[in-house]
C-alpha cells in the first residue's frame, strides 16, 4: 500500500505555511498561563523558538528557569482537543512499555488559547537497535491486555489528526471498525463529494466484510491499547537512540491496526517488524486483514488531503472486498 502514496511529511510541511499557521510570538494568554503553572516570576525570563508543529498546532521550545519544554497551540482548536491528547500520552505512559513525554501541564477551559505543555525530548539519532526497541517496546504494549474486560473502543471520543474520532465502546470487534472507523469517514467524504455514491458502495462492501476478516483474529489476540496514530512522523528519538512516541489518537483495538499504519507513509525499516514479530509473532492470515486496516487511516488521509489519498483508499477497500 506505499506505492503511489502521497509524502505526508511534505504535505504537513506545506500546510503549516498557511498564513496564521506561525504567529511570531507565543500568544500573551498563553505565555501569562505559564507563568502560573510554571510558578514564574514577573521578572523571570521566558525564552522560546519556534519549531514544528504540523500542519494543525504551533509549536515552541521554551526554556525557563525550571526547565525547557515543548509547547503547542492552537487559537482555533477547543479545549478538548488538547485534553485528549494529554489523556492519550498519560494512558500510554501508564503502560510503563513506551516512551511518551511528559504531560507537564495544559489550557484550562477559562483559557482564551488552548495549549498543552510537554517535556522537552532533545533529538538523538536513530540507529538498528532503536527501531528493534520500538518493536519490542510496541508489543509489550499491545500484550499488556486492558482492564476493558474485552470490550473495544474508549472512555471518550478524541481526535486523529484534526478530525474527530468516534469510540463508541463496542462487544464485537468486527462492528467497531465498521461502525466507528470505516463507515463514519466515507460517508463524510460522500457528503463533501470528495467520492461517489458507487465509490461509497465499494468501501461499505469492504467494511462489512470486517467480522468475518477480522474478527477470529481479535478474538485471538484480545484487546490491546493502540497508539492509533503510529506513523514515522510520531515517533521521535532522544539521546542514546531511545524511541519516543507522541500525537496519539488511542483506543482499545486490535494490535494489528497499528502495524498497519506502520506500513504507511513511509513506513518503519524491516528491524522494527522483525523485534515486533520476535516478541509477539503475527496470526496466520495477517496479511489479509492489512486492507481493512489500512482503509481507514487512508480515508482519515483522503478527508484532510484529498487527492491521491483518495485513490489509495479506493485501492485498499477494493483489495479489502474481493479478500
Amino acid at each position: 500500500m506505499r506505492a503511489g502514496l502521497p509524502d505526508r511529511r511534505a504535505l504537513l510541511r506545506g500546510a503549516a505555511g498557511r498564513a496564521g499557521r506561525r504567529p511570531g510570538v507565543i500568544p500573551s494568554p498563553v505565555l501569562a498561563a505559564l507563568r502560573r503553572n510554571l510558578r514564574l516570576d514577573a521578572s523571570d525570563a521566558i525564552e522560546s523558538r519556534l519549531v514544528g508543529g504540523g500542519c494543525i498546532n504551533n509549536g515552541a521550545r521554551v526554556e525557563t528557569r525550571t526547565g525547557r519544554f515543548f509547547l503547542k497551540w492552537n487559537a482555533d482548536a477547543g479545549h478538548r482537543f488538547f485534553r485528549v491528547e494529554a489523556e492519550g500520552l498519560e494512558a500510554l505512559s501508564a503502560t510503563k512499555s513506551v516512551r511518551t513525554p511528559n504531560v507537564v501541564a495544559r489550557s484550562g477551559g477559562d483559557d482564551p488559547v488552548p495549549w498543552l505543555l510537554l517535556e522537552w525530548i532533545a533529538p538523538g539519532r536513530a540507529n538498528n537497535a532503536s527501531w528493534a526497541r520500538l518493536g519490542r517496546e510496541l508489543a509489550a504494549l499491545h500484550r499488556g491486555g486492558t482492564d476493558d474486560a474485552g470490550r473495544w473502543g474508549w472512555h471518550s471520543d478524541n481526535v486523529i489528526g484534526s478530525l474527530p474520532q468516534p469510540n463508541g465502546r463496542a462487544d464485537d470487534w468486527g462492528d467497531f471498525w465498521a461502525r466507528r472507523r470505516t463507515h463514519p469517514i466515507a460517508r463524510e467524504l460522500l457528503t463533501r463529494g470528495a467520492i461517489s455514491p458507487r465509490q461509497l458502495g465499494l468501501i461499505t462492501r469492504a467494511a462489512d466484510r470486517a467480522d468475518r476478516l477480522l474478527g477470529p483474529a481479535s478474538r485471538a489476540d484480545g484487546p490491546s491499547l493502540l497508539h492509533g496514530d503510529l506513523w514515522s512522523g510520531n515517533v521521535l528519538f532522544a539521546r542514546g537512540g531511545r524511541p519516543v512516541l507522541i500525537d496519539p489518537a488511542v483506543y482499545i483495538g486490535h494490535r494489528e491496526v497499528d502495524l498497519a499504519m506502520c506500513r504507511l507513509f513511509g513506513g518503519f525499516p524491516p528491524r522494527f517488524y522483525d523485534a515486533y514479530t520476535e516478541a509477539w509473532p503475527l496470526g496466520e492470515g495477517h496479511e489479509h486483514r492489512l486492507a481493512l486496516y489500512q482503509l481507514y487511516p487512508l480515508l482519515v488521509h483522503a478527508r484532510l488531503f484529498g487527492g491521491g489519498y483518495i485513490v489509495s483508499a479506493l485501492r485498499a477497500a477494493e483489495s479489502a472486498a474481493n479478500c
